[in-house]
């Protein structure tokens, strides 16, 4: 081999073994076993380290049902972070083409004021759907128009697998991934209001200029508190953060859970089937894949996740240089084997 071939040679393997250092693979993730064997796709990340500790399929495209709708808060939370003000609910809202899902006697109505504040609680604590149009139509005056909203914010959050169809995740054509969604979730996650309303065990829709009384509800989110049906350990951890299901999509979730100073976040999707208690009592799919889901960060620390990153960027900078200067060699030698 000529010194020219050789030079050549010792740059690529310099400049692989630079890229090695600096982008290692994924070893958390491969070394563990299928824990969420129902769903379809699956994610879990842990924030302040950057760490996937498991993921399953997370590039896979699926529709997230109400997940749908923490998107939809963050265009809202965006525009009015402190929830001012109040808003009024628009006749196309509530109409059967864009809103074909509510719950009878239950649900907001035509011209109805309702504050940002109690909009917000009523489109994430108990999923809404009016909720979700009503924003859409308060503040792009369109739907389509606060679908493209959703989208590009999705885009600028680095979620190129996602499209938004509509606010409240009824359209099958809306899709992520949960790789995608685990990066909304995070970025919800830095709006205070955000943060304090999904925690909400319940809530209440109150009295208006259309209603006498107010009525009632509940969070969808079962993690937030004791069950009977099923051993949950981390209740009290749990941050929320949105349920979803449709006949197309299927149980899916996105939660959040702050123990041991660490901050997780899981996604489970695609899951087409109840779980059952021993009782024979039928348990929405999600919520026993989560609870398994979140078995794996038992004894995990942040010292266990954290990667030694000074060590490798030392070593990337040394390798880094040696590949320049090996490439700086060989452009000089052509340069100088031409003037001669």
């Amino acid at each position: 081999m000529g010194m020219k071939k050789k030079t050549r040679a010792a740059g690529l393997i310099l400049l692989m073994m630079f890229l090695t250092v600096l982008f290692p693979t994924g070893a958390w993730a491969e070394e563990i076993k299928d824990v969420t064997p129902n769903a379809k796709a699956a994610i879990l990340y842990e924030t302040t380290t950057g760490t996937v500790l498991y993921e399953k399929n997370a590039d896979m495209q699926l529709s997230p049902a109400s997940m749908t709708k923490v998107m939809t808060a963050i265009l809202v939370l965006e525009q009015n972070p402190e929830l001012e003000g109040e808003l009024t609910v628009d006749e196309r809202a509530v109409s059967h083409y864009y809103c074909s899902s509510m719950e009878p006697m239950r649900h907001l109505y035509a011209g109805e004021v309702i504050s940002y504040e109690d909009c917000l609680n009523y489109l994430l604590i108990p999923s809404g759907n009016e909720a979700g149009t009503a924003f859409a139509f308060e503040l792009a005056g369109d739907m389509s128009a606060f679908a493209d909203q959703m989208t590009a914010k999705a885009k600028e959050l680095g979620c190129e697998n996602t499209e938004f169809r509509d606010p409240t995740g009824i359209s099958s054509y809306n899709m992520t991934t949960p790789r995608d969604m685990a990066k909304i979730a995070e970025y919800a996650l830095s709006f205070e209001k955000f943060r304090e309303i999904v925690c909400k065990t319940e809530g209440t829709v109150p009295p208006s200029n259309k209603r006498e009384k107010g009525f009632d509800y509940e969070n969808t989110n079962a993690l937030l508190a004791p069950n009977d049906l099923y051993e949950n350990p981390y209740v009290g951890y749990i941050k929320g953060v949105k349920t979803g299901w449709t006949p197309a999509a299927g149980y899916c979730f996105t939660g959040c859970m702050e123990k041991d100073g660490l901050t997780w976040i899981s996604v489970v999707m695609g899951i087409e089937d109840d779980a059952y208690a021993a009782d024979g009592t039928a348990i929405r799919g999600d919520l026993p894949e989560t609870v398994s889901l979140l078995g794996l960060t038992e004894g995990v620390t942040a010292e266990d996740l954290k990667k030694p990153v000074n060590g490798l960027l030392l070593a990337g900078v040394i390798i880094a240089g040696i590949v320049i200067a090996v490439i700086a060699a060989v452009l000089y030698r052509k340069k100088h084997r031409r003037e001669m």
